[in-house]
C-alpha cells in the first residue's frame, strides 16, 4: 500500500502548547449535547464546547479519539485509522452540501429525534440513521449543480488516495456482510483488498455499489470539512484541541485487512491487572485483553513506518495536542494468545495451567520481553525510543502527551526527560511511588495532571467508595487512600460522607496549585456529578453511550453547576492559568 505521507499544512497559532500553565477541559465527543443534536456529540455540539472553554478559561479542550467505529464503539478500536467517525457529523443543510431540510425532515422526524436525545446514545439506531442521511445527501450532492463543491470533494478523494479507496471499499463490504467486520469470515475473495477489487470489477451491480461506495468517501470528505472548520473556530477563540492516537487498531479494520503483514493476527494486545484502579470481573485475573492485534514492528520498519507516520499527519491535521494513548505499549506489548471481549471471559476463573491446555501452552506475555530482564529491558528502551522518534517527527508542531502514569520502568521516565516527552499524572498514584506525604508531593512540571480520565472513576465516585470503605474499616487501604487525597486536597476537616461544594473545590484547587504544565478536568470533575465513561475490560452495546445531561450553555446557567464553574474560572486565573 502506497501511503501520502502528506497533510494540511498546520495551521498558524499563536501559543505553542505546555510552554505556559494552563488549564484543560476533557470531554468525549459523543457525551456533548446540543438542543438539535441526533442523540450524539458531533462538531457543532464540539464548538459549543469550544465556546464554554474560552468563556472560562479553559485554554484546552481535549477529546478522545474520534475515528469510526462499527459494532464495538469503543473510540480505541476504530474500523480506520484515518477514517472519521461520521456519527460526529453536525447535520444541517448549511453544513452538509446537497442536504435539503425537508429531506431531514422526513428521514430524522423531529420527535424521533427528541426520543434519541433522550438519556444515553443509542448506538443501534443513531448510526444507521446518520449513514442514511448522508447517502441521501450524497445523491442530492451528485445530481446538483455545485461546480466549485465537486470540484473540492474531487481533490479530497486525490490527496487521501493512500487509505479512502482502501477504507471505502471494506466499508461497502462490510455493508454486503451486514455488519460483520470480521473480514477473515468472509468469502476469500474478500480477504484482500486487490481481490474484492476484482469482484466489485465483475458485478452485475457495479454501478449501484460504487455509488454507495461513493458515498462513504463523500461522508468522510464532509467530516473532514466539518472538523477542519472546528480546528479554525477553536483557533478563532485561543482554544487549542487535544485529540488522541490510540495505540491500536481493530482487528476488523481497514488498516489490518489492506496491511496484514504490519499486523499479527495469532496475538491480541492488552494490559495486565490493574493495580490502583478498578476494572470489570474479567479483567481482575489476567487484565484487560482489548481484542486488537499485535504490531509487526520489524514490518513497519522495513516500510520506513510509513503507516505510522501517516497516522500521525492524520492527527496533526485537526489537532495542536496529541494524546498518546498507552506509551507503554510502543516500548513493549502485553499480548494475549486468546481472543478479547467476550471471548476473555472464558479464561477469568481459569489457572495457568487450565489456561495453557486450552492455547496449546501459550500464556500471556511482553513482547519484546518483561523489564525486570535487564537485555530484554534494554531492547525494549530501545525500541520505544525509535517509535517515539517516528511519531514526533511526524508529529511536526502538533505537541505530544504520553499516557503514561504512575511507577514505570526507570529506562521510561529517563526517556521522557532526555527526549523531552510530556506525561499524565495523576496525582494520587504517586502514593504509590513513594511519595507518601501529599505535602511534599513535587510532580513534574513537563506534564498534564489530571484525577481521572475516560477509563476512570470520577471524584464523585471515588470519593464515595473510599469513605465508606474507610468507615468500615480504618485501618484498610482505602482508608490510607482517602487520608493520602485529603491531604493533598490540604483537607483538616472531618471528611464529608459524600463529595460536597466544600471538598470538590479544594480538590480542584489543589490539582491547578501543582506546577504541572498542564491541569485538565474531566467534565464530571468540574461539575463534580458522578458519570463515569468506561469501565476497563468492559464490552457490549451499552458501553461508550453516557452523556452530559445538558448542553454546556445550560450547564453555565444551572443553579448548582453554575457557580461550581464560575468558582473554576476564578481558581484558573488564581493560579496563572488563564
Amino acid at each position: 500500500m502506497d501511503t501520502d505521507l502528506s497533510a494540511p499544512a498546520t495551521p498558524p497559532h499563536d501559543e505553542i502548547p505546555l510552554t505556559q500553565r494552563r488549564a484543560g477541559l476533557l470531554v468525549p465527543v459523543f457525551a456533548m449535547r446540543h438542543r438539535e443534536d441526533f442523540g450524539v456529540g458531533d462538531t457543532r455540539a464540539v464548538r459549543e464546547a469550544i465556546d464554554f472553554c474560552a468563556d472560562n478559561s479553559f485554554k484546552v479542550l481535549q477529546l478522545l479519539p474520534i475515528h469510526e467505529t462499527f459494532g464495538d464503539h469503543s473510540p480505541y478500536n476504530p474500523i480506520s485509522s484515518r477514517a472519521l467517525s461520521p456519527v460526529y457529523i453536525y447535520l444541517h443543510p448549511d453544513e452538509v452540501p446537497g442536504l435539503l431540510a425537508g429531506d431531514l425532515e422526513r428521514a430524522a422526524p423531529d420527535a424521533w429525534r427528541a426520543q434519541l436525545r433522550n438519556g444515553i446514545v443509542k448506538h443501534g439506531s443513531v448510526h444507521p440513521l446518520k449513514m442514511q442521511v448522508l447517502q441521501l445527501a450524497w445523491h442530492r450532492f451528485l445530481t446538483g449543480n455545485q461546480t466549485d463543491l465537486m470540484r473540492e470533494f474531487t481533490e479530497f478523494r486525490e490527496q487521501e488516495k493512500a487509505w479512502l479507496p482502501h477504507y471505502t471499499l471494506f466499508r461497502l463490504l462490510i455493508r454486503e456482510y451486514e455488519g460483520n467486520t470480521e473480514w477473515l469470515d468472509w468469502r476469500p475473495e474478500h480477504h484482500t483488498f486487490q481481490g474484492a477489487n476484482n469482484w466489485l470489477m465483475q458485478h452485475p451491480d457495479r454501478e449501484e455499489l460504487e455509488d454507495i461506495r461513493d458515498g462513504y468517501a463523500y461522508a468522510q470528505w464532509i467530516a473532514h470539512r466539518q472538523w477542519d472548520d472546528v480546528r479554525v473556530y477553536a483557533e478563532s477563540r485561543s482554544v487549542m484541541l487535544m485529540g488522541e492516537m490510540s495505540f491500536g487498531v481493530g482487528r476488523g479494520s481497514s488498516d489490518v485487512w489492506a496491511n496484514p503483514e504490519l499486523f499479527d493476527l495469532e496475538w491480541n494486545l492488552g494490559s495486565r491487572p490493574l493495580t490502583h484502579f478498578d476494572t470489570n470481573k474479567d479483567a481482575e485475573r489476567w487484565g484487560q485483553n482489548w481484542g486488537l492485534p499485535s504490531y509487526r514492528w520489524e514490518n513497519h520498519r522495513s516500510k520506513g513506518f510509513a503507516w505510522l507516520r501517516s497516522r500521525v499527519a492524520g492527527e496533526r491535521r485537526f489537532f495542536h495536542i496529541c494524546r498518546l494513548d498507552h506509551l507503554r505499549g510502543y516500548f513493549r506489548a502485553y499480548m494475549f494468545p486468546w481472543p478479547g471481549g467476550a471471548r476473555h471471559s472464558e479464561y477469568s476463573n481459569l489457572t495457568d495451567e487450565e489456561a495453557a491446555l486450552k492455547t496449546g501452552g501459550k500464556l500471556p506475555r511482553f513482547v519484546l520481553g518483561p523489564d525486570d530482564d535487564p537485555q530484554f529491558a534494554r531492547m525494549n528502551e530501545l525500541q520505544g525510543r525509535e517509535l517515539i522518534g517516528v511519531i514526533r517527527e511526524a508529529a511536526g508542531p502538533m505537541e505530544l502527551v504520553a499516557e503514561l502514569m504512575g511507577a514505570m520502568p526507570e529506562y521510561m521516565s529517563r526517556a521522557l526527560e532526555e527526549l523531552p516527552l510530556a506525561n499524565l499524572v495523576f496525582p494520587q498514584l504517586e502514593q504509590f511511588s513513594g511519595q507518601e506525604d501529599p505535602a511534599d508531593l513535587l510532580l513534574r512540571e513537563l506534564s498534564l495532571v489530571t484525577y481521572a480520565n475516560h477509563d476512570n472513576a470520577p471524584l464523585a465516585i471515588t470519593y464515595l467508595h473510599l469513605q465508606r470503605a474507610a468507615a468500615a474499616n480504618p485501618d484498610g487501604r482505602e482508608a490510607s487512600q482517602l487520608a493520602w487525597l485529603l491531604g493533598f486536597a490540604g483537607w483538616a476537616e472531618a471528611p464529608p460522607e459524600e463529595l460536597d461544594d466544600r471538598l470538590l473545590v479544594a480538590l480542584q484547587t489543589a490539582l491547578l496549585a501543582t506546577r504541572c504544565k498542564l491541569a485538565v478536568f474531566m467534565c464530571s470533575d468540574l461539575l463534580g456529578v458522578p458519570l463515569r465513561f468506561n469501565l476497563p475490560g468492559s464490552y457490549g452495546i451499552e458501553t461508550w453511550c453516557d452523556r452530559l445531561d445538558f448542553p454546556f450553555a445550560d450547564f453555565a446557567n444551572h443553579a448548582v453547576f453554575g457557580p461550581r464553574i464560575a468558582t473554576v474560572r476564578r481558581l484558573i486565573f488564581e493560579h496563572d492559568r488563564a
